[in-house]
């Protein structure tokens, strides 16, 4: 894997975690709002499909660098499940029947291993 693999990596990682945020955001902030409803078209969609075109150029460079790099803490498992949340909160926090713990606690699953990923593209343990 290059160095710009890794800045590649490391970016998509950041944005990632933005884009998380960003669900997050709006399940507290507006969608358990008394009379909240999303548009799918103007609301929905569009947050979806940018966290899905990112989360598919994010999961192979992900995966090249656990292959290479053998991060503690990070397992090929908790990428495929970091990605299939991802996408899955990208719609879940527009939809009122969320269940609010669950969705939390996935926020905090996926934030766990993008974190992770950022610190040990940072500071790699040998």
């Amino acid at each position: 894997m290059t160095q710009e693999e890794l800045s590649v990596l490391k970016e998509l990682t950041t944005q990632l975690r933005e884009l998380n945020n960003e669900a997050k955001h709006q399940y507290i902030n507006y969608t358990v709002n008394e009379g909240f409803t999303a548009d799918f078209y103007t609301d929905v969609k569009p947050f979806a499909d940018r966290v899905y075109v990112l989360a598919n150029k994010w999961k192979p460079l992900a995966e090249t660098w656990v292959k290479e790099y053998s991060p503690k803490y990070v397992y090929f498992m908790q990428l495929t499940n970091a990605y299939d949340q991802l996408l899955e909160t990208s719609i879940a926090a527009f939809q009122k029947d969320t269940k609010s713990k669950r969705f939390i606690d996935t926020i905090k699953s996926i934030d766990y291993i993008l974190d992770t990923i950022l610190i040990q593209i940072e500071y790699p343990v040998e």
